[in-house]
């Protein structure tokens, strides 16, 4: 009876290494955008509504600034603790890495084009929000999927705010950052804690 029990759970310990072994690189880039976009943008409307000059619309591209840089280390530093990148985690990666060039140059797009206040706010929460359901549905992570879903939601209901409305676009993307990247980040890590 004891070597059975043994058995089972050399089975079960194998079988948790394999699905740890899926989990994508990069786990700490959810956090990351998710807290440098609520943070920036979150500030950006505070300067806004206090300030109201052009200046302030562009606070966002400090986001970038920051975020970028860092990115690259965490992906060096995870590549160097792996020695690998599963298809899955490339297919995310490369997903985010398209997502995160379509907001850059779309704000910048939309800004320089004096469109901001129209269009970028809820296509990046839209896009937002769609890239951390597909990693949830890559990963198989509800709190992700139903965290994209909320937020592309937001992404799509932000479109009425216009007019006098508009700068709170900025506010419901800060929102978006929190329920599509943070929430589901810090999930997602203590899931990689705790080895499930």
């Amino acid at each position: 009876m004891e070597e059975n029990f043994d058995a089972l759970e050399v089975i079960a310990r194998t079988r948790g290494k394999v699905e740890m072994d899926k989990i994508p690189t990069g786990e700490n880039l959810f956090l990351l955008w998710g807290f440098l976009t609520a943070a920036f943008f979150l500030i950006q409307f505070v300067l806004w509504m206090v300030f109201r000059q052009s200046w302030c619309l562009w606070i966002w591209t400090g986001a970038v600034v920051i975020g970028w840089p860092w990115m690259i280390i965490l992906l060096r530093r995870d590549h160097k603790r792996t020695h690998h990148r599963t298809h899955e985690a490339k297919i995310i990666l490369d997903f985010w890495i398209f997502v995160g060039a379509a907001c850059a140059v779309g704000g910048f797009a939309f800004g320089l084009a004096d469109m901001f206040e129209l269009f970028a706010v809820p296509l990046i929460s839209l896009l937002v929000g769609t890239g951390a359901f597909v990693t949830g549905e890559v990963n198989r992570f509800r709190p992700k999927i139903i965290g994209g879903l909320a937020g592309a939601a937001i992404g799509i209901g932000a479109f009425i705010l216009q007019g006098e409305l508009w700068a709170w676009q900025m506010l419901a993307l800060s929102v978006v950052s929190v329920v599509s990247l943070v929430v589901p980040g810090l999930l997602y890590k203590k899931r990689i804690k705790d080895g499930i």
